[in-house]
């Protein structure tokens, strides 16, 4: 007999529960060929966003009118040497582009371009810069002071001299020790440079499957590793971190299909972890990646209201409340796990959040392709919800579907997910906002007979109710 947990989580701090609620803007598919990757808004206000599509090349978007962005110029892979655009970031008037597919064994170099766009109808390639290793192309590009830090998958990071955009200039290259955290990876297990955030000539390397580590560059001919963080809960699994946000001596992974990770770097050589907020249980046996409900990947804070936005592959947006560093709590989100619309990029822009979907099986499924654009608004003074508040699970006992109902009197996020006896999440049955009222939702799963658990949590404690199903 097999007992289901059914788990209502209602977000946000004690006393008084900042949550974040989303309105849709504007929904565009992708343009043909092109798989979206992630947006740049323009950095100097001008009414455009600049798109990495991927074999798509970079597309220029015309928004004006934000509900319906227009699709105005496109920079072919053809003009980039046949690399697809898979990254890109602004300075100035400068756009920098990360190429070279690493999706799959096409074996893509990784590449640099820089362009000019100054008039973003009319884009510039200044200069180009193509690695001489033909692996599995590049993941990402962040910028500081004069240089480029190239996150090329396999090839580590690369280091290159931008101090003139028309001349790119080879500096270093560094490929952190592999044989962390589990000596002699297997194929699917070889780390690969994802995402990186620079500061005080300390870059924090994202090194998917190999965990955090830390790259001193004061040389910068002769980057050395000097510390590295890695997960001990998950034995031998990936550590798969992706991106990474830096606050004071905190930094905020993104780890995949692990959620959030919350890391101390206070000390470089021994980076401690503050806090894990880890929805989909990834140390359970039965999430092994491959089809988990969530998989992070961008991320960005918003420091002036302690929030890290999120995506969240087939859960779309997570939106955490960073207020306490100690406890992440979730203050919003957009989509559904079953929808079969996930997302890979997420770009933050002042009240505006970016989400970029592609269309895939593996490791979620994914049947859209294109650019979602949301407003984004923290509301302050719901109260968290009080133990005893109006909750029920009905017919009981029951021999098809379970409906649940709640009553509220105030605004509320809450998510609601259905468990195994083992821990391991079956069913989502919703990750919204609720306004005041009554709700009623209901199972879609069939489940099969025994004994049930309606289980709702908030800050205030925990209500549960049996329920049995024939």
């Amino acid at each position: 007999m097999k007992l289901i947990v059914i788990a209502a989580f209602a977000t946000g701090a004690y006393g008084q529960a900042p949550s974040v609620s989303l309105q849709l803007l504007s929904e565009t598919p992708a343009a043909a060929q092109a798989t979206p990757q992630t947006v740049v808004r323009d950095a100097s206000g001008k009414p455009y966003f600049y798109l990495a599509a991927k074999a798509g090349g970079l597309q220029v978007y015309d928004i004006q009118n934000i509900a319906q962005p227009m699709l105005k110029k496109v920079v072919s892979v053809s003009q980039l040497s046949g690399l697809e655009v898979m990254n890109a970031t602004q300075r100035g008037d400068y756009l920098y582009l990360a190429l070279g597919n690493f999706f799959g064994n096409n074996g893509q170099k990784p590449g640099l371009a820089i362009l000019d766009v100054s008039d973003p109808l009319s884009p510039v390639i200044k200069s180009k810069w193509i690695w001489n290793v033909q692996d599995k192309g590049s993941a990402s590009v962040t910028l500081s002071g004069n240089y480029a830090y190239l996150c090329a998958m396999t090839q580590g990071l690369i280091l290159l001299d931008i101090a003139e955009p028309d001349s790119i200039k080879f500096v270093s290259q560094i490929i952190p020790d592999p044989d962390f955290p589990v000596p002699n990876p297997s194929a699917a297990h070889v780390p690969n440079a994802r995402g990186v955030a620079v500061r005080d000539d300390i870059a924090y390397l994202c090194y998917d499957a190999g965990g955090l580590r830390v790259i001193n560059v004061t040389d910068k001919v002769n980057p050395v590793e000097t510390g590295r963080y890695a997960n001990s809960v998950l034995g031998d699994k990936p550590i798969a971190f992706n991106n990474v946000v830096l606050d004071g001596n905190t930094a905020f992974v993104a780890a995949d299909y692990c959620g959030m990770e919350v890391l101390n770097i206070s000390d470089t050589s021994n980076i401690t972890q503050v806090s894990w907020w880890n929805p989909w249980q990834c140390q359970s046996p039965t999430n092994i990646w491959v089809g988990s409900p969530g998989h992070t990947n961008q991320i960005s804070l918003e420091p002036a209201n302690h929030l890290i936005f999120m995506s969240s592959a087939q859960s779309e947006l997570s939106i955490l409340d960073v207020s306490d560093i100690a406890q992440p709590k979730l203050a919003g989100g957009y989509g559904a796990t079953n929808d079969q619309l996930g997302t890979w990029g997420m770009t933050l822009d002042g009240n505006h959040v970016f989400l970029t979907y592609i269309t895939a099986a593996i490791p979620f499924v994914s049947t859209w392709a294109g650019v979602k654009i949301l407003e984004w608004e923290k509301t302050t003074g719901v109260e968290d919800l009080p133990l005893d508040f109006p909750f029920k699970a009905y017919p009981n006992p029951f021999s098809s579907r379970l409906n649940l109902e709640f009553s509220l009197d105030r605004r509320v996020a809450l998510q609601i997910r259905l468990f195994d006896l083992e821990g391991n999440m079956v069913e989502e049955m919703a990750n919204d906002t609720f306004e005041a009222g009554i709700h009623t939702l209901s199972t879609k799963k069939d489940l099969p007979a025994g004994i049930y658990m309606a289980h709702i949590r908030n800050a205030a404690g925990v209500i549960y109710q049996k329920i049995v199903k024939y």
